[in-house]
């Protein structure tokens, strides 16, 4: 009986601490798992934030909402952006997903090799325009784009917004370099598609936040949007510039280690 009654305590010894150890094991996986998104949505931000800087749809949205048609045709106009950062994005997801995956020892790591070439153009378009400004003298000048954007109908507004997040050769790019960054940290589609979604939520705020603002506060926000499209337009080169060179810089350099590790 003891013998019996020892070995039934032993047992149940054992279940409580398979019990324990597995219920531990729970408690740490979330854990883990959020650490490893954590890292993921930290390198798909930058390339994000590169295209939310974009000049272009953030004072093409702000002259909308300041003109006649400013309700329907900065709505449009979002909505569109939102649309063409998402192609762009799933397009590069899709090329990067079909890009042979290197053979040990004999193939440069795809992913560096793109990284280099995207960054290397990134810088040499950064260059070219600001010696193209300097030697045209017309920096204080508001770009032409402005007033052409005034004059959009709201058709046009979506054609100019989804036109410049798929065609933009610096939004290009940038969706590019987050595409082949996604393919490399999951094969799996649900991951991929999560952070597809944080890439075209962040890129597009800077166009759906002023419109956000309008609709919230009315006219009280005409004041607060003319400010910002002054600011922005009157910047809009140099913030593309340093953008361009920063994000060029980044990528080429992130590309070198990559290949030389």
């Amino acid at each position: 009986m003891r013998s019996a009654s020892s070995a039934a305590g032993r047992e149940e010894g054992s279940d409580l601490a398979a019990w324990l150890a597995s219920a531990s094991a729970l408690r740490v996986r979330p854990c883990e798992s959020a650490l490893l998104n954590a890292t993921e949505i930290a390198r798909v931000l930058p390339f994000a934030l590169g295209v939310a800087a974009s000049p272009v749809p953030i004072v093409g949205v702000l002259v909308i909402l300041l003109g006649q048609r400013g309700r329907v045709g900065s709505v449009v106009f979002a909505a569109a952006w939102v649309l063409g950062n998402a192609l762009a994005i799933g397009i590069a997801v899709v090329f990067a997903g079909h890009i042979r995956q290197p053979r040990a020892q004999l193939d440069l790591p795809y992913e560096g090799a793109i990284f280099l070439l995207l960054g290397i153009g990134l810088v040499a378009g950064a260059w070219l325009s600001r010696r193209g400004r300097k030697l045209s003298e017309k920096e204080s000048r508001a770009p032409d784009w402005v007033k052409a954007v005034d004059s959009l109908s709201p058709a046009g507004g979506a054609l100019v917004a989804l036109s410049n997040a798929v065609t933009s050769p610096k939004n290009l790019a940038l969706a590019l370099g987050c595409g082949a960054a996604i393919r490399s940290m999951s094969p799996f589609f649900a991951t991929d598609t999560t952070l597809a979604l944080v890439y075209v939520v962040v890129a597009s705020i800077t166009v759906v936040v002023p419109v956000v603002v309008y609709f919230v506060m009315g006219e009280k926000a005409q004041a607060a949007l003319a400010g910002w499209k002054a600011y922005v337009t009157a910047r809009s080169a140099s913030v593309m510039e340093v953008t361009v060179f920063v994000f060029g810089v980044a990528l080429a350099v992130k590309g070198l280690i990559n290949l030389l590790g």
